[in-house]
């Protein structure tokens, strides 16, 4: 889910519309992965927002933004292994 400000952001006139979201949320996280250069921080900015990635300079310790990342890398992982 495109949260308002990032969907303005990267441009996205109907954010309930799921083509739009979904697009507008693909070029957030890779507009944040490619200033991050780090799965872990890029993720992070994408829920939490690069201002929390910035002033707590890393991941931010919400409770929901470590368990997202955590979740999400453990599965990227877990595919990566599947697939070798």
């Amino acid at each position: 889910q495109l949260m308002p400000e990032p969907a303005r952001y990267v441009g996205v006139e109907s954010p309930l519309d799921p083509t739009q979201n979904v697009a507008g949320g693909t070029r957030y996280f890779a507009e944040q992965y490619s200033h991050y250069r780090d799965l872990a921080l890029a993720l992070a900015a994408y829920n939490a927002g690069p201002g929390a990635v910035a002033s707590q300079g890393g991941i931010p310790e919400y409770r929901e933004t470590q368990g997202y990342v955590a979740s999400i890398c453990a599965d990227y992982l877990r595919r990566r292994k599947a697939k070798k």
